[in-house]
Formats: C-alpha cells, structure tokens, sequence
C-alpha cells in the first residue's frame, strides 16, 4: 500500500518524543546518580550541576522521550550568612542577614568565626549547611556589618504540562487513540500523574490557559471542550464537565483561567470533549504534544 502524504507526516511527528516537567523528593546520591522518590517509586536519574540538594528537598525533573533528569531543588537557600554566635566546631549562621533563620553549621579547619562575620554558605551533600569562608570579619571595618541583597523571589511562572494518553470512547469501549468530537464519542487527553496540582500552588493566580490541539479533520459545528477528573482512560465513558464552545480549534487555543484553578487543587485532571461537534484531533501517538497545557500563573 502506498503511503500517502498524511502517512510521512504522522510518522515523522509519532517519533517526536514528548517532554514533561514534574516533581519529586530527593532520597540520595550514588556513583554520581540521583535518588528521587516520585509518588510511589524511586527513580534513579542523572543530574545536572556539581552540587546535590538536600536530602528531604523537593526538586525538579524533566522527561525527554524516556529519558528523565533531575534539574535541581525547588528550594532557594541563601549562600551569604552572618555568624550570631560563635562555637566548636560548629557556629550559629543566620541565613540570610537578618531573617531570623539561623542554623548550627560547621567551617573550614583553622578558621576562627566571630559574630558578626559575614560568611558563605555550601549546601552541597548530606550536612545541611556548611561555612566555606570568611569573607568580611566583624572586626575588619568601621561600622555596622552591611547586609548581603536578598535574591529576588520569583514570582511569575510558566510551565507545558504534555499528556500521556489520548482516546475516544463509543459504543462501550476505548477504540482509538485520537480524539473525535463527535456525537457518537465521549474523549479526553490524560496527564497519567497529578503533576498539574503538584507543580501549581493551590493559592496561586491563574493568568492564562492553553491546549495545543492539532486538528486532522474539522468539518462539522464547533466542539464542546471541558475538564475531567481522570489521570489515565477510566473504565467507562469519561464524563466531560465545565464545558464551554470551542472557536478556533487549531494550534494553541485559549481556555478559561477557571479550568486552571480546577486543574491546580486536583479536582480536575485534564481535557476532553463531550460529544458535540465534529472534528477530529490528532492524539499523544501522533503528536507528542497533542493536548499539552500551557499553563501561565503568578503568587
């Protein structure tokens, strides 16, 4: 059988592989690989830089096609303190000048911390903060010890949520991996986790919220697009709530920032289609990205 030109196209987007961001909690290191506790397993991923998080710290990671690496710690930790009391072999840091937050950390052999010595900070292995060096003595100049900048708190966020799953429901089964809107069809994109409700703050503000839907036929009245509660296929039919006209169904499409504040407590999961309308989208074996949430929001 001949291939058409549709058939070269989805082959060569079926081998895109999908990218995905999400979080888990840092269990350890071993022959330089990292261990993350993700839900109910322990993965063990390469890491980027040449410092590790703290064991306990929430971090993240990013999935390539099948490949998965850690990125870093959530966490912010100041790197410039001031010593509040001094001791053996241990002192009192406060990180940062004038938090408040202090902590018992070890120093360098030989060194001789006093309060109010600004000094920096390595949160690199399992000690939980430690002095590497003095940088301005107390007694060094004239005048209060000036305190080091705090960082800025990022604020603003933006994160593509890709899904793992896709399909079409009709007559008492799950029969394709696309998605038809149509009246016959209940179908929906599935994120396979909670990752959504996990990344996004439940206090957070919700500024903008998109789908990328690639279309394969678009002939019929415009769809019914709503929110599920289902992180992968559910037995039966999904049920398709919230539902609202789509307009331009092609490429990114706007949804209201309301789906957002459901998707982020996790009292829904993702998208799907009701049954009205007809148009058929491309799904996850086709288009990697087919389905993705751009999700933008702000704390």
């Amino acid at each position: 059988m001949t291939s058409t030109s549709a058939d070269v196209v989805a082959e060569h987007l079926a081998g895109i592989p999908g990218v995905d961001l999400f979080l888990g909690v840092f269990a350890g290191a071993g022959d330089s690989l990292a261990q993350v506790n993700v839900d109910d397993r322990q993965l063990t991923v390469p890491a980027l830089g040449n410092s590790w998080p703290m064991i306990g710290d929430r971090v993240r990671l990013l999935r390539v096609g099948k490949a998965t690496i850690m990125l870093g710690s959530v966490q912010q930790r100041a790197t410039v303190g001031r010593v509040t009391a001094p001791g053996s072999p241990r002192c009192t840091v406060e990180y940062p000048a004038g938090s408040g937050v202090t902590q018992l950390m070890g120093y360098p052999k030989g060194a001789t911390p006093e309060v109010g010595d600004v000094v920096l900070i390595s949160w690199d292995g399992e000690a939980g903060g430690t002095v590497t060096a003095i940088v301005t003595a107390a007694g060094g100049q004239d005048g209060p010890v000036p305190e080091p900048p705090t960082p800025p708190k990022q604020t603003d966020f933006q994160y593509v949520f890709t899904m793992s799953d896709s399909g079409s429901f009709r007559d008492g089964g799950w029969w394709t991996n696309q998605v038809y809107a149509s009246p016959s069809n209940q179908s929906a994109y599935f994120p396979g986790s909670g990752k959504i409700a996990d990344t996004i703050p439940d206090d957070a503000t919700i500024d903008s919220v998109a789908i990328w839907l690639p279309v394969n036929r678009d002939t019929g009245n415009r769809p019914r697009i709503g929110t599920h509660s289902y992180q992968t296929k559910p037995g039966g039919p999904p049920t398709i709530s919230n539902l609202t006209e789509l307009g331009t169904q092609s490429g990114w499409v706007q949804l209201p920032t309301s789906y957002g504040d459901l998707l982020k407590t996790g009292e829904q999961s993702g998208i799907g289609f009701d049954g009205a309308g007809f148009a058929i989208f491309a799904g996850t074996q086709q288009d990697g990205q087919a389905g993705a949430l751009d999700i933008a929001w702000h704390l």
